[in-house]
């Protein structure tokens, strides 16, 4: 039921991809981007590459004749790693910056959802536009290191997902 080679695998593939989605969202912000807006969606990159780089090291040298079940959970092992190493450190980010880049992303979505005003009030309604509108004002740290986490499990989750397909045996 627990193999303990995934762990392995997954801790070693997954904070080593984690490191590498930070050093993205860093070099976004030391350039004067937002690295939590549609630029920081480049800190996703590493994912597939780390997941279909763990799971081709699981079938060399643990097990040749790799299952999709096996695969996949290799691969869902190292987003997970992944994505809660990248939020650890979103979250440091925050707090060690200052509350000045999570003001800086909600201003830029408040100005998004202000130029797709109309669009937003005709498909979800004016009371939803609103409630959104007042909910990103109440963004903390650890929702900004949540919602973080969320996204790059479910990206790790659907490469997990080719990944497997594409190495079972």
């Amino acid at each position: 039921m627990f193999n303990q080679s995934i762990v392995r695998v997954g801790v070693r593939y997954g904070v080593l991809g984690g490191l590498a989605c930070f050093v993205i969202m860093l070099l976004l912000y030391f350039l004067g981007a937002n690295p939590f807006g549609d630029l920081g969606r480049w800190s996703y990159v590493p994912l597939p590459v780390f997941i279909f780089l763990a799971i081709r090291y699981f079938k060399k040298f643990d097990e040749a004749e790799l299952g999709f079940g096996k695969g996949f959970r290799v691969g869902l092992s190292v987003a997970f790693y992944a994505a809660l190493c990248a939020s650890l450190l979103v979250f440091l980010l925050i707090y060690i910056v200052g509350p000045e880049i999570l003001q800086t992303h909600i201003a830029e979505t408040k100005a998004l959802l202000a130029e797709t005003e109309a669009e937003q009030i005709r498909l979800l309604g004016a009371k939803v536009y609103n409630e959104a509108v007042a909910a990103l004002e109440s963004t903390t740290p650890t929702m900004q290191a949540a919602d973080d986490f969320v996204r790059r499990i479910f990206v790790g989750g659907v490469f997990s997902l080719v990944a497997a397909v594409f190495f079972r045996k």
